[in-house]
């Protein structure tokens, strides 16, 4: 599933509430774009996706700014326009990247497929049972509902007609594969928080006893060299070592702080020990877990297109993530034989992690990017690391032990390179030049406003506050 289409599945979890009465006959359509229709429940959902970008990217540059009060919001500029403004071209944009699709699919002959359609008729149905009156009351549709869902539809189906794999654009799966061999990485790793049972910073003995056991265990890898199957085992074994040793000292330092009482008969009660279940499940959220395939997944910071909905902008638009899907059904599968013995298989490349490489764009603060496991370690990975050739790197916060392995091995159609992680990969890949090509669409379009209508409908006219429905 596209960004596209990911943006329409959460389009109506977006409910807004608010007082506009029904469309006047005069205000019925916002604007004309070459000749398709904007209806006002169109442009009215448009500009409140709008609002809301607006109002991250004012909390992105003033974390202070009270960006729920609707006076300070308007009060403020944007890209050297008024809000209000800014809005108004905001949604303006947003209806004629809506008519460029239009016109677009109109021009391929491209169609939704059945599946599609009766995707979008369920969700709206459902949307409709639980929150239609909602968006009634601010002059939204069902019929202007349903055809932001089936452009966005529509956006992925031209998308692919450019650049799915012997499309329009060219696109080879070679270079697919490509892409993401040079973009992910394939790793294991294991990491030591320097950390005492209390989860207190370990003081400098207990850093250096640290560092002398994570030594200590690099050596049992690294005697493995040339055999790095055996080497994945062996930290298996070390992870299992390692998330024995944080319980153990958790419960240690529990009992050393736990209290115990008496009852009223005067019999002692057995010590409570709360802390050492919060301290452990802390300490070891270091475990590596199953497999990860990273294409799907990976954030771009500012990669959000204008199709990105009110749901998905409330997700903090400017953090980069490096995490991906899982590839491993299940780490351990459970099976009943003929004669009733269950045995148990453990998926392969259980802890294994498909790290992806961090892209950003100019406007991205190094702050709101987050690195897997860390910036140093991954700066490790992607500059440092040598394929099969296990090594410690030490950060401030933890000591790492980490093996990089070829992920060309994996590069298969039931492993990472399924047809789901394909397309994903050239959402990855193509997604801006998609969104240039949208652009100059844009630019040969001819744009006939109403302009009463876009003045009647003004996105701070819209009450965001939910409780206003039921009154």
């Amino acid at each position: 599933m596209f960004k596209w289409k990911k943006a329409a599945a959460t389009l109506l979890a977006a409910a807004v509430t608010g007082s506009f009465v029904a469309c006047g006959e005069s205000t019925a359509n916002a604007m004309t774009i070459d000749g398709i229709q904007i209806k006002a429940g169109m442009y009215i959902y448009y500009s409140y996706n709008a609002y809301l970008q607006l109002t991250q990217d004012l909390k992105a540059q003033n974390s202070e700014l009270d960006v729920t009060d609707n006076k300070v919001v308007k009060e403020q500029k944007m890209d050297g326009v008024s809000a209000e403004t800014w809005i108004q071209n905001k949604a303006l944009e947003y209806c004629k990247q809506y008519a460029a699709v239009e016109k677009k699919a109109d021009e391929l002959g491209i169609e939704l497929k059945s599946d599609d359609k009766n995707d979008i008729n369920d969700k709206v149905e459902t949307f409709w049972d639980n929150s239609g009156e909602i968006y009634e009351k601010n002059g939204i549709s069902k019929e202007s509902v349903k055809a932001i869902l089936e452009n966005t539809y529509l956006t992925d189906e031209v998308f692919m007609h450019y650049y799915e794999v012997d499309g329009e654009e060219g696109v080879t799966e070679d270079g697919l594969k490509e892409f993401y061999e040079e973009n992910n990485a394939r790793v294991q790793y294991i990491q030591f928080d320097l950390k005492d049972g209390k989860g207190d910073d370990l003081d400098d003995a207990g850093k250096a006893d640290m560092k002398k056991m994570v030594e200590d265990y690099l050596g049992e890898v690294q005697a493995l060299k040339g055999d790095e199957d055996a080497m994945e085992d062996k930290m298996d074994d070390i992870q299992s070592e390692y998330n024995a040793y944080v319980t153990s000292i958790s419960e240690e330092a529990a009992a050393e702080t736990a209290t115990s009482a008496t009852d009223a008969d005067g019999n002692e009660i057995a010590a409570t020990t709360t802390e050492a279940a919060e301290t452990t499940a802390a300490a070891e959220t270091t475990t590596t877990a199953a497999a990860e395939d990273s294409a799907a997944e990976t954030t771009t910071a500012g990669e959000e297109s204008a199709e990105t909905t009110a749901a998905e902008e409330s997700s903090s638009d400017e953090t980069t993530t490096t995490t991906g899907n899982d590839t491993a059904e299940t780490t351990a599968e459970a099976e009943t034989t003929e004669s009733g013995a269950t045995t148990t298989t453990t998926a392969p490349y259980a802890n294994e992690k498909i790290i992806a490489k961090v892209t950003t764009d100019s406007d991205t603060k190094e702050e709101d990017v987050t690195y897997t496991p860390s910036k140093k370690a991954y700066d490790f990975i992607f500059n440092d690391a040598e394929l099969g050739v296990p090594a410690m790197v030490e950060d401030d916060n933890a000591y790492y032990i980490i093996l990089r392995r070829d992920i060309k091995e994996r590069m298969t159609d039931d492993d990472l390179w399924t047809e789901d992680n394909m397309n994903s990969v050239i959402y990855t890949e193509y997604q801006k030049d998609f969104e240039d090509m949208r652009d100059k669409w844009c630019d040969d379009l001819n744009v006939e406003k109403n302009d009463r209508a876009i003045k009647r409908y003004d996105a701070f006219k819209i009450d965001m506050n939910s409780s206003s429905a039921s009154n």
